[in-house]
């Protein structure tokens, strides 16, 4: 099955068809999707030691009318474009230098139906100095998302260089760690797989999910496959261990 195929298989299962009746117009989600892997092709760039560079950034631009349609289904669509263009990437031999970033906007000057793709690079969250930094795009970017309570990972130890104390806040429904390049938290530890855990935003619970990463994933010490986080959970990753944190009810 091609990746386009896997696709369109993950939304049928994920909506029952809820996108082909927000889509009346001629806008389809499959047409987006050959759309961003074109991008991928046109850009392309060879650098040193013969790896291939893509955009990892990419602006969905349509109609303001298919984005009060999409409104509702943005995020999800937005997460299996983002899952479709990593797939792409893995099957064409592409690389990129930080993770895969998939938003839409709506524009007036284009008409029901019709669609551009704007697509850039932004690196993932670095540690230096003991601190995490915030990454540079050359793409617009929009404000981070609000997830209710503020959820994020506090560095407890480290066999990564990461700075204990160090604070990242999830800023996405899906975030990807792991030392590959591409994750949203890279972790320079050997003992991490290049995918090794996601956490997910889920109504107002995260939920972590390894991977199948070589050495497991252990929370408060009992390794885990899939488990919800709550306030003051720790999360170990190969030398790593980060404490989950939530703020209470506003």
């Amino acid at each position: 099955m091609g990746v386009l195929q896997r696709f369109e298989r993950r939304l049928e299962g994920m909506v029952e068809g809820a996108f082909a009746r927000a889509f009346k117009s001629e806008l389809q989600p499959v047409e987006v999707a050959s759309a961003v892997q074109r991008e991928m092709d046109d850009r392309a760039a060879i650098v040193a030691q013969g790896r291939t560079l893509v955009p990892n950034d990419f602006v969905v631009e349509i109609a303001e009318t298919d984005h009060e349609r999409l409104d509702v289904y943005a995020e999800s669509l937005g997460t299996e474009l983002a899952t479709l263009a990593r797939d792409y990437a893995k099957e064409q031999g592409y690389s990129f230098v930080g993770p895969v970033r998939m938003r839409f906007e709506g524009l007036p000057d284009l008409t029901t139906g019709t669609f551009r793709i704007r697509s850039g690079v932004i690196r993932g969250h670095t540690v230096e100095a003991g601190e995490v930094r915030q990454p540079v795009s050359d793409l617009p970017r929009t404000p981070d998302a609000q997830f209710y309570g503020r959820p994020r990972l506090v560095l407890a130890s480290s066999g990564g260089g990461m700075g204990a104390g160090s604070t990242y806040e999830l800023q996405t429904p899906v975030t990807l760690l792991g030392r590959g390049t591409d994750c949203d938290l890279r972790l320079v530890d050997p003992g991490v797989s290049r995918h090794h855990a996601e956490l997910r935003v889920e109504d107002d619970q995260v939920v972590l999910v390894d991977l199948g990463s070589t050495n497991g994933t252990l929370v408060n010490g009992q390794p885990v496959r899939r488990v919800a986080l709550t306030d003051g959970t720790n999360v170990t990753l190969g030398r790593t261990t980060l404490v989950f944190r939530q703020d209470g009810r506003y």
